[in-house]
């Protein structure tokens, strides 16, 4: 969804840039991470556009979440000069880069939620 802000604006553009170029390049590391099995979830920027955080994800088994953002974090350099040739601001901000739980914290919610169901099933 579209935000109103600048920050917003700003943090959509980040996400959609990043995530195009994971997904075209494709580059495959030493530990076997295939770029394009990386979803950026979500990004933030702070008010003065200088730091952003990215939340990522693995879409693979064959690699953690953990992995996933270490691998990004060894490819910052790569990923903010190519952020910064397709983005007009006065400064390309500073990645930093996160493991998104969120999922994770969705599946817990639901189990609760299924747990709690099948006890009120039996009452």
């Amino acid at each position: 969804m579209p935000e109103k802000n600048r920050q917003g604006k700003v943090a959509s553009e980040i996400k959609k840039i990043l995530s195009e170029y994971l997904l075209r390049n494709s580059i495959i590391d030493e530990k076997g991470i295939n770029s394009a099995l990386i979803s950026i979830t979500d990004v933030t920027i702070s008010p003065c556009l200088q730091h952003v955080k990215v939340y990522a994800v693995s879409l693979s088994k064959d690699f953690t979440d953990e992995d996933c953002v270490e691998y990004l974090q060894r490819h910052a350099s790569q990923l903010r000069y190519h952020l910064g040739s397709h983005i007009r601001l006065k400064f390309t901000p500073e990645l930093n880069f996160f493991v998104d739980n969120s999922f994770a914290y969705a599946d817990k919610i639901e189990s609760l939620f299924q747990k709690i169901h099948e006890e009120e099933k039996r009452a």
